[in-house]
C-alpha cells in the first residue's frame, strides 16, 4: 500500500518505454512543463500495456494511457478508476503499392493481418461498417491472421498478407516505406454517423488519486497540451527521434504527422460521443467487450455526465 505522504506529493504515470505518450512526457520535462505541478512527476517503466492496467489497479501507479472500454469495464467491475481523454488515433488499413485493392469492397476473400485480437476496437467497426455497407461481415469474408503489430508488418512486406489492420504507429511506419493507405477507422467512422474524431486514448487515473490532487490533474492535463503544441517543432523531434525508433526523416515525419494529427484538443463531450460508440462496438463485440454491461460506467470521464 502506498503512503499518504507518497500519495500527497507525486504523480506517477505508467509509461511504456517507447510508446506514444513518453514522448509527450519526455517533452513536457524538456521544456520544464512539470515545475508547476504541485506534485513531483515520476514516470514508471512498463513492459507493455497489459502490465500497466495491472499496476494501476495494484495502486503502483497513479495513471496509464489506456482506453475508455477498459477504464469503464473497471468500473462496472468495481474498480475506482476515471478516464481523461487525449487521443482520436485508432487503426489504418495498409496495402502494397500498386496494390489491386483500391476499397473496403475488395477485401472479400484476401488475407488481412489484424493486430490485437478479436476484440480489438479497429477490427470491430471495420466488422461493423461491413455489416452496414457491405452486405455481410467482413469476418466471414477474409483470411484474417490476428498478430503482434511487428509480425504482421514483416508479413505484409513479404507478401504474405493482401493488407493489415494495424495501429497507427506502425501504420505511419509502413507509409514511409511505400505502402498505401485503404482506409483509416476516422472515415470509417465518419460513413457509421461520426462526423467529428471520437477520443478514444488517453490517461487514466486512480480515482482516489484525482479525486485528492484535482487541481494537479488539471496541471499535468494542461501541461501535456502545451507539449503537443511545441510538438508542432520540428526542433522537437529532432530531440524525440532516438525515443521514436524511426530509422530516417521519412519515417519521423510519417510519426509526427500521425501523433498531430490525433490530439484531442477539447475533452468536453467525449462521454456523449463514446456511449453511441460503445453501442456500436457492443453490438459486434459483445459481452467479451464489454462484460455484458449495456453502456458505459457512470463516471468513466472525468468531469463529464454519463450519457
Amino acid at each position: 500500500m502506498v503512503s499518504t505522504a507518497a500519495l500527497a506529493d507525486t504523480l506517477r504515470v505508467g509509461l511504456v518505454s517507447f510508446g506514444t505518450a513518453a514522448w509527450e512526457i519526455d517533452t513536457l520535462r524538456r521544456h520544464d512543463l512539470d515545475h508547476d505541478l504541485g506534485v513531483e512527476l515520476k514516470t514508471v517503466e512498463l513492459a507493455d500495456p497489459a502490465a500497466g492496467e495491472i499496476a494501476l489497479q495494484a495502486d503502483g501507479v497513479d495513471a496509464i494511457v489506456t482506453d475508455w472500454l477498459w477504464v469503464s469495464r473497471q468500473r462496472h467491475a468495481g474498480q475506482h478508476i476515471v478516464f481523461v481523454p487525449h487521443s482520436t488515433s485508432i487503426g489504418e488499413i495498409l496495402v502494397p503499392a500498386g496494390s489491386p485493392l483500391t476499397r473496403l469492397s475488395d477485401l472479400p476473400g484476401k488475407k488481412l493481418g489484424v493486430a490485437g485480437g478479436p476484440l480489438d476496437k479497429s477490427w470491430l467497426l471495420l466488422r461493423a461498417y461491413s455489416r452496414e455497407k457491405l452486405g455481410g461481415d467482413i469476418g466471414d469474408k477474409v483470411e484474417v491472421q490476428f498478430g503482434a503489430p511487428p509480425l504482421l508488418s514483416q508479413e505484409l512486406v513479404k507478401g504474405r498478407l493482401d493488407a493489415v489492420l494495424t495501429f497507427w504507429p506502425f501504420a505511419a511506419r509502413l507509409e514511409a516505406q511505400g505502402f498505401q493507405r485503404l482506409a483509416s477507422m476516422e472515415e470509417i467512422m465518419r460513413d457509421l454517423g461520426f462526423p467529428q474524431p471520437v477520443p478514444m486514448l488517453g490517461y487514466a487515473f486512480s480515482e482516489r488519486w484525482i479525486a485528492a490532487h484535482g487541481e494537479a490533474a488539471r496541471r499535468f492535463i494542461a501541461a501535456l497540451a502545451q507539449a503537443d503544441r511545441l510538438m508542432n517543432e520540428d526542433t522537437d523531434w529532432t530531440a524525440l527521434k532516438p525515443l521514436t525508433g524511426a530509422p530516417d526523416d521519412a519515417t519521423l515525419a510519417a510519426l509526427r504527422k500521425r501523433f498531430l494529427a490525433g490530439v484531442v484538443t477539447d475533452p468536453a463531450g467525449g462521454a456523449a460521443a463514446a456511449g453511441k460508440l460503445y453501442a456500436l462496438l457492443a453490438s459486434v463485440g459483445g459481452a467479451g467487450l464489454t462484460g455484458g454491461a449495456p453502456d458505459i460506467a457512470p463516471g468513466t470521464f472525468w468531469g463529464e455526465a454519463s450519457p
